[in-house]
Formats: structure tokens, sequence, C-alpha cells
């Protein structure tokens, strides 16, 4: 299983690594439905990146590398569309949860958050909003925009630091952005 050159290739190669695909991406899943999502996404990008794949490397590795990395995106994403839903219901200053209903307090939060978003540059702004709240993946985000990976990756960042700042929140280090 070296090569893959057509269709018939491509379905012997997934029913020889999809047991183990699938049990290396529920590690990085909360359920089942989820990993078999994220197994999807294995072999969507392993048929697109094919011609790429580096001949030194054994197909089933290149698999697993695959896997690997859409598992890390997979839990940083879900990391922060946590923190950005956190920030729906972070404590707000005693003035305002004072005088506010429970319902009216939320609103404020809610409103905070999507009002520092619509602050944002708009190169940044439809970032988040593709990345984050829409759960595009780097590549389906660039296409939409126009744009090089390395650019939605840098305003994506840039993007979080300013949330980060304006609102508070952590997401951990800037490498897990």
């Amino acid at each position: 299983m070296s090569e893959v050159h057509d269709e018939q290739d491509l379905s012997a190669l997934i029913r020889h690594y999809t047991a183990q695909l699938l049990g290396l991406v529920r590690a990085f899943a909360t359920d089942d439905t989820e990993a078999e999502d994220l197994l999807q996404e294995v072999w969507m990008i392993a048929s697109y990146k094919q011609q790429v794949r580096p001949h030194t490397m054994p197909i089933g590795a290149w698999l697993h590398v695959i896997a690997l990395n859409c598992g890390r995106a997979h839990r940083r994403r879900a990391r922060r569309r946590r923190w950005l839903l956190g920030l729906w219901s972070a404590d707000l200053p005693a003035t305002v949860t004072a005088t506010a209903a429970p319902s009216v307090s939320h609103e404020l939060r809610k409103a905070a958050l999507w009002g520092a978003v619509a602050e944002l540059p708009a190169l940044q702004r439809q970032a988040i909003l593709l990345r984050v709240v829409e759960d595009r993946s780097t590549r389906q985000t660039a296409e939409c925009l126009g744009l090089a990976e390395g650019t939605v990756k840098a305003s994506l960042h840039r993007a979080l630091e300013k949330l980060r700042n304006r609102l508070g929140g952590d997401l951990g280090s800037s490498s897990h952005v």
C-alpha cells in the first residue's frame, strides 16, 4: 500500500487504515460522531494532498501524521469556541450585574463580545467569523477570502490577541492559536 493511482487504490487504503485512524482520532473527540467527522476530515485531506505526500515517508505514517494534525486542530478550534462562549457567561462588573436581570446581563455580555469582534479590522473579523464561528478549516477560510493560508493564520492570531486584551481570557500560548 504505497501509492494511490485511482479510486480503487483509494478504496483499498480506506479499508486498510480506517480502523487504525479512527482509534487515533477518537483520542481527540468527545464522542463517536465527532471521531467519525475527524476521520472523514483525515481522508479528505489525504485525498487532496496525495500529490504532495513525501515519497520518503510510508503512506501509513503519512496518514497518521494527518490524523494527529486534524486532532490537534480540532482541539484548538474547540478551545477557541469554549473561550468565546465563556465570554458570554463571564462575570460582568458588579455595577452591571447588580442592576440587570440574568437575561439582560447575558445579553450585555453577548453584545460586548460581538461589539469587540465588530471593532476588529475587516480581515481579522472575517477570520474570526469563518474559522471560529463557522468552524471552517484554514484552507476553506483562505479560499473564501482569496488569501494565502498563512495570511489567514496570522489574521486569526492577531484577532484573538485583540479580543483577549479587550475582553480578558486565556487560550494558552499563542502557539495554540
